[in-house]
């Protein structure tokens, strides 16, 4: 543990943008309720009171008829978020985000669960990540919805015939003919492999059909909740407020806009994220430390009763209309892409800071980004052997590395 330097915050505010619920509700042709986006953002900042005054001169400055800026009723402009980044610098603060394509994280997820089931304990390996994201971003580039579709219904009703549908449409999407050297014969071939060892090990079983698919948290309502991205946004987060703290973390303090459907989800993942450390199944990146050897607290507010957490909610909206459009082919005006890329570029100050991204290559360059790996996850020597994670560490740490941008 190293200790962390004295002006690193000890409060953070979190708020979302893009929440549709769990990635099991996609809606019709995989548009997420038109919410493609998730966006987790994180205000690091002592001086709340600081904040408060200065947001409040942005607000009579640029909306003088509003009590509160808020991203949903269009006040994230970005004169409002690049006048508020420049208030955060002011106070010694700084940004955190996670920015997560859904589609994307679904294709993760699939690769992770139905096509490579966790098996051994060198599934941390940087080899495993960097082989584990090239066969996420074929699935997600060359998958027609209804790959995804299949994989979503087994889900939602676990079972023998559900989840032989879910492998029959990875091969349909992925015919004969290509080397298993290639990220598409790969994913034939481990489809392939998988769905033997579903047979084997008995396909009737329901705990056998459960080892294939992700994990479910009970809701609020008592339903099942699949893939939720703000768990593994969240507990990302964390692991980066504790890279940034050097393990200091008793002291730190995380206000949460408040979260009455998923508020007992995140506090398990923020146990089970600490829990890591007691297993030998931590990844290791370079933003992101997973070894926890002390524990934050979580609270739940509303935006109403904190500042912090109105801030993040601007950053956050900002953030996801932005990607959103991007990816949807829209053009983007040169101011709102200066503040983006400053957003993505925080982490230039300090490892932990800045943004990372859950989506493939090409969309991080619609973004107008330059896409790169966590330094610490690099190839070494062919990877053509099936590695998982952990079955903790996959529920917790997203699945696959995010990126970061360069």
């Amino acid at each position: 543990m190293t200790r962390a330097d004295p002006d690193v915050p000890s409060r953070y505010f979190f708020d979302e943008s893009g929440t549709s619920g769990d990635l099991s509700r996609t809606g019709p042709g995989l548009d997420f309720k038109r919410q493609p986006i998730f966006v987790l953002a994180a205000v690091g900042l002592d001086d709340e009171d600081g904040l408060g005054a200065r947001l409040a001169a942005i607000r009579e400055r640029r909306f003088p008829q509003r009590s509160e800026l808020k991203a949903s009723k269009g006040h994230a402009t970005p004169a409002v978020v690049s006048e508020l980044l420049d208030s955060i610098d002011a106070l010694g603060g700084g940004v955190l985000l996670e920015v997560m394509d859904k589609r994307f994280t679904l294709a993760a997820t699939m690769i992770n669960t139905l096509l490579l089931r966790p098996l051994s304990a060198a599934d941390h390996e940087p080899k495993a990540l960097w082989f584990r994201a090239q066969l996420a971003e074929q699935l997600h580039e060359n998958s027609p919805a209804d790959v995804f579709d299949a994989f979503i219904a087994a889900c939602r009703e676990p079972g023998e015939t559900t989840l032989k549908r879910a492998y029959r449409a990875v091969l349909d999407a992925f015919p004969p003919g290509v080397p298993r050297d290639a990220p598409a014969g790969a994913i034939r071939f481990f489809a392939l492999d998988s769905l033997k060892d579903f047979r084997k090990a008995g396909a009737r079983r329901p705990e056998v059909q459960r080892r294939f698919l992700p994990l479910p948290d009970p809701g609020h309502t008592g339903k099942d909740v699949w893939i939720l991205p703000h768990l593994s946004a969240f507990t990302n987060l964390y692991a980066r407020i504790n890279k940034l703290r050097g393990g200091r973390m008793a002291e730190v303090q995380i206000v949460h806009d408040d979260q009455p459907y998923f508020a007992e989800i995140l506090r398990s993942s923020k146990h089970a994220a600490e829990g890591l450390a007691d297993t030998d199944d931590v990844i290791k990146l370079a933003r992101a430390d997973y070894r926890f050897v002390e524990s934050g607290d979580l609270t739940f507010t509303p935006s109403t009763a904190s500042t912090g957490v109105q801030a993040a909610d601007l950053i956050a909206g900002f953030a996801m209309r932005y990607a959103r459009e991007a990816l949807a082919g829209h053009p983007t005006d040169d101011e709102s892409r200066a503040v983006f890329r400053r957003l993505a570029h925080c982490l230039d100050v300090a490892p932990g800071f800045g943004m990372n991204l859950m989506m493939s290559n090409r969309d991080v360059l619609r973004c107008g980004l330059l896409p790169s790996r966590d330094p610490l996850v690099r190839p070494s020597g062919p990877a053509d052997v099936p590695l998982s994670f952990h079955p903790a560490a996959t529920r917790v740490l997203g699945l696959v590395t995010p990126r970061s941008v360069g």
